[in-house]
């Protein structure tokens, strides 16, 4: 059998890849996951993820504005699961640093996120401890994503649609000069027509050039229970926020309680020591002591007690933008790479764009088909 598409890579975005080429109308489709869907060895798996407007480029807000007005519904639709829980947004961080880039970026691209000031900022965020220097975001299309959720849904409706989900299996071979694509694995030889590398962390490993672009390092989540009223915690009333510092490594961001107890707090780290990805996650006291000390100094709520740390691998550029494009020379090979603090949020938008690319050749997002953007996501440059 050949197949119209194979997927390598079972996380968000090989999911959303799936999605969108079966319904462009590819008729034989096959994703290719080394563990179970859902597993926690990678980058896609938890309770939940943030997702909102605010971005340090133009470029960004306007493929958020699109993937809430467009991707997001219609996953929704089709799921028939409410995968978006509304709740406040909070970003903010000293004025004169990223921030400052966040604010220009949502001005130019005319979204609704006001920038307000300290003094409005205490009255409407009450607990956060902000200074009298920081610049604060109120983005008002913030929401809590159900992440568990979507990736269950996103898989069952594939299976509906005719896909074969071939879970446990490793791919272990590619030969992109054959045509068909042969696409080696532990159990056998697939042949596909085109190829989405959607492969996370793992990308490298296939396509070992990648390695000169990709980082990829541990980040570690955790989740404590404060002080106060439960409620005061809640999606609805507890925003999703993020903490600009200045430097590398000093942004921080956080999540209401769902579905597990405590908020979610984590540290965007994308330069460090390099991952292991033999011996997976590891667990760091070092990790944690350091979300305490940032909730001690930013949050007005004291801690009451740690509930418990999550682990997942991080696969960052250094500019931090993703990597979307043909593979050098094949009009049939995508690699998608790079997501990690994008993956979630843009899937479904980014799956589009993959298997569009992928079918027609060209997508149908101008944001994405603009010159400036295509060398932003480009990664041969």
């Amino acid at each position: 059998m050949i197949y119209d598409m194979v997927i390598i890579g079972g996380g968000i975005k090989g999911l959303c890849t799936l999605y969108h080429s079966l319904r462009l109308g590819c008729r034989s489709v096959a994703l290719v996951e080394q563990f179970q869907i859902g597993h926690q060895k990678g980058s896609s798996h938890g309770q939940s993820r943030i997702t909102r407007s605010s971005y340090v480029s133009p470029v960004y807000v306007r493929l958020m504005h699109r993937v809430h007005s467009e991707e997001w519904p219609r996953l929704e639709a089709d799921t028939g699961v409410r995968l978006l829980h509304p709740t406040p947004g909070c970003i903010w961080g000293p004025a004169g640093g990223q921030i400052q880039k966040y604010a220009k970026s949502v001005l130019q691209a005319g979204i609704s996120v006001e920038q307000i000031d300290v003094r409005t900022a205490r009255r409407r965020f009450p607990m956060f401890h902000f200074t009298n220097d920081d610049l604060v975001l109120d983005d008002t299309t913030c929401a809590l994503v159900d992440a568990r959720t979507t990736i269950k849904s996103l898989a069952r409706i594939c299976v509906e649609k005719g896909a074969d989900l071939l879970e446990n299996e490793a791919v272990v071979e590619l030969d992109l000069k054959r045509d068909p694509i042969q696409v080696r694995t532990n159990r056998g030889v697939l042949m596909t027509n085109r190829l989405a590398i959607t492969a996370g962390p793992w990308s490298s490993q296939l396509l070992p050039e990648l390695s000169r672009w990709l980082s990829v390092t541990n980040q570690c989540v955790g989740y404590f229970e404060l002080v106060g009223e439960p409620n005061l915690f809640q999606v609805g009333q507890f925003p999703v926020w993020i903490y600009l510092g200045l430097g590398k490594n000093n942004t921080f961001y956080g999540l209401p309680q769902f579905r597990h107890e405590g908020i979610k707090i984590a540290r965007h780290v994308t330069t460090g020591q390099t991952a292991d990805l033999g011996s997976g996650t590891r667990s760091s006291d070092l990790a944690i002591l350091d979300l305490r000390q940032f909730l001690n100094r930013y949050f007005q709520h004291s801690i009451q007690r740690f509930c418990r740390a999550e682990y997942c691998l991080y696969t960052n550029t250094e500019t931090e933008d993703y990597l979307i494009d043909f593979y050098p020379e094949k009009s049939n090979v995508v690699v998608g790479a790079g997501f990690s603090g994008h993956g979630f949020k843009l899937a479904p938008l980014t799956g589009r764009i993959i298997a569009e690319l992928l079918i027609c050749q060209k997508t149908t997002v101008p944001e994405f088909e603009a010159k400036s953007s295509r060398e932003i996501f480009n990664w041969v440059r």
